[in-house]
């Protein structure tokens, strides 16, 4: 079942607090509320058209396939994250990544255009659209740094400070794929870290 008009006012009271109801929305106004089936895809590689969405409810992950066929996952991401192909928002090229439900999700889907032209009349907005720049900036330093300086186990380790609740939701082979080790791997990780527990 969709959510209620109600039920995503309060969502985004909650996620974007700084913004105020007249901005709350001025937003949702440019967005389409969808509910997304467990690995249904939400946009798919090769789109050519400039969207967005931010995450209501669910995990998301994107990924690449290789040229052997291979999915690669880029990014996991959870609630009231802003998700987009970066390099498709900015650029004419078509979008790389596939965006796919990690179970049952709720999101606001929005053309990007839209939402640049309400952040140039709006303050409030415009602060929103730098706070998810700077946001996507820091994320991918870390996620590279992450990947150079820390081992599987400790990149593992870091995921679970982060977020515990989100790991409960994605399935542990797109957590091996994300962190770059094989199902083994991980799982002899997690096998540790229970173990370290008690």
């Amino acid at each position: 079942m969709i959510l209620s008009e109600k039920e995503i006012n309060n969502i985004l009271k909650e996620k974007l607090p700084n913004l105020n109801q007249d901005d709350i929305d001025d937003f949702f106004n440019i967005t389409t509320c969808k509910k997304v089936d467990n690995k249904k895809i939400i946009l798919k590689s090769g789109n050519t058209s400039k969207k967005a969405f931010l995450i209501l409810e669910g995990t998301v992950r994107g990924y690449i396939t290789d040229k052997e066929g291979i999915e690669k996952n880029i990014l996991i991401r959870s609630e009231g994250i802003f998700v987009a192909d970066v390099r498709k928002l900015f650029s004419d090229e078509p979008q790389r990544y596939t965006f796919e439900a990690v179970g049952n999700i709720h999101i606001l889907l929005f053309n990007y255009k839209d939402f640049e032209i309400l952040a140039k009349n709006n303050s409030n907005i415009m602060q929103l659209y730098l706070n998810i720049l700077k946001e996507a900036v820091v994320r991918l330093s870390y996620r590279i740094e992450s990947l150079i300086t820390m081992t599987s186990e400790e990149r593992y380790l870091d995921l679970l400070k982060i977020n515990p609740k989100f790991l409960n939701k994605v399935y542990d082979k797109h957590v091996a794929n994300y962190l770059g080790i094989t199902n083994v791997s991980l799982s002899r990780i997690i096998k540790r870290v229970n173990k370290n527990k008690t």
